[in-house]
Parts: structure tokens; sequence; C-alpha cells
């Protein structure tokens, strides 16, 4: 017997009802949440705007959920419906990110609550590993700090990640962690400028989706840090690379 549910959530309701003839384990529900979870997500970036392919599979993400795990990558807006903090205000906005001071901000936005926040994951080439899973002893690690930007009603606007270089190996140094959180922060998009900034070498990127043209501004640091300026698909270019402008060292 097929059961189908026109809304998501009521799947789990459907897969517990006592005339289902298939035993339900604990992990399937868990896969369950995991799946409807997944389409939430989705649809929030579709209604947002969405910002890149990484942010898609990742997120970016580069998005914080909470104080210790990034879930975003690079590129993208954490939840579409993140409340703004009850005390954001100039200090919060313009409070220093990781050793480099934010001086611009677009008028009306403060910080969100959801989705700020540092952790530390695992690096391989051209990819941070942001899933949720500690990084293994052996393997590079990259530092990361988000903050999120958001609009009075608490719609996702504007986010900055700072990825710092940590834990190096024989195989990895810190330059070449450096390129691989790089790599990361452009993949899935065209690069359309490259050009000096106060806190480094800035390269504008473009993502075209089916939807919706994205831009982020993803800076190499001279000491080795990744700082990307991403907002959704609504946040003028001109704003994103002011924002970067603003961005000094301490």
């Amino acid at each position: 017997m097929t059961l189908m549910a026109e809304n998501p959530a009521d799947e789990l309701a459907i897969l517990v009802k006592e005339d289902f003839t298939l035993p339900v384990t604990d992990a399937f529900i868990t896969k369950v949440h995991r799946g409807v979870r997944r389409r939430r997500m989705l649809r929030a970036v579709a209604a947002g705007g969405a910002v890149t392919a990484t942010a898609i599979v990742a997120t970016l993400v580069v998005m914080l959920a909470g104080p210790t795990r990034l879930a975003s990558p690079p590129g993208s807006i954490t939840d579409s419906i993140a409340a703004p903090s009850p005390t954001a205000g100039a200090d919060s906005i313009h409070q220093p990110l990781d050793g480099y001071r934010v001086t611009f901000v677009p008028d009306g936005l403060q910080v969100g609550v959801s989705g700020n926040g540092s952790a530390s994951y695992a690096v391989s080439k051209d990819q941070l590993h942001n899933d949720g899973s500690a990084p293994a002893s052996e393997h590079p690690t990259a530092a990361t700090t988000l903050r999120t930007y958001v609009l009075p009603n608490g719609s996702n606007r504007l986010s900055i990640s700072v990825l710092r270089p940590e834990r190096t190996t024989a195989k990895a140094d810190r330059v070449q962690v450096t390129e691989w959180l790089t790599g990361w922060a452009i993949k899935g998009a065209e690069v359309i400028a490259r050009y000096e900034l106060p806190a480094g070498r800035a390269q504008l990127t473009r993502f075209v989706g089916s939807e919706v043209i994205a831009h982020n501004v993803v800076i190499t640091t001279p000491d080795g840090a990744v700082i990307v300026i991403s907002g959704n698909g609504a946040v003028p270019v001109a704003d994103l690379k002011a924002v970067a402008a603003g961005i000094l060292p301490q």
C-alpha cells in the first residue's frame, strides 16, 4: 500500500499509523526527519534567493546553527526566518570579527541571532568539511567565524565569514590550506574581477542560478585567512563590494 502526503510535514505522522504494515525503525524515522528539514531549507533558499551551488549542497554556508556549529558555506545565507538580535546595535554591527574591523554595513541591517558563531572544520582540496563531523587528528583544519546581518523583519540579507588556517600537516602547510579555502569559497562560481582591498586580494564572483544571479566577494589576506562577503540575490553588487572594502585589519 502506498501512502502519499501533500504536506511533507505530515510524512512522519503517516509512517507511524497503526495500519502501516512495514516496521518503522528509529533510524528510518530519523532519515525522514532529515528529509523534511532538507526540503524546508531548499524552499527557504528559493524564497530568499539562491546564492551559490555550494550553498545549496552544503548549507554558506558557509550557516552556523548556534554558537559552535558552522553549517553554511561561503556565499550562503542562513535561515530566511532568522530573528533579529534584541541587543543588535551599532556596536554589535561593527564589532571586530576574528581580527578584522567591520567599518561599513548597509543601512537598515542588524546582527541576526541564528547562524552566528565559531567552529573548527577539516579542510581538503577545495573543500571545507562543514557537515557536522569532527575532524580527524591527521586532517588539516580551519577555524571559521560567521556573522549574519538581517532586515528588521528578520529575513537574512548578508553574511561575513572568516576562514583561518588552523592545524597544518606535513602534506598541507598554512599556504596550502589557504589555497584550499579560497578554492572552496569560489567553487561553482565565475570570477569576474580581481582587485586589491585593504584586507587583501579580492575576487568578485558570480553564480548564475535558474532564478537568480548572486555575487560574493572573496578576500585572501596576507596572513592566510579567507574572508567571504555574501548576500542573497537581492543584495546589490555595490553593497557587497562596499562591505568588503570596509573590512580592515585590527
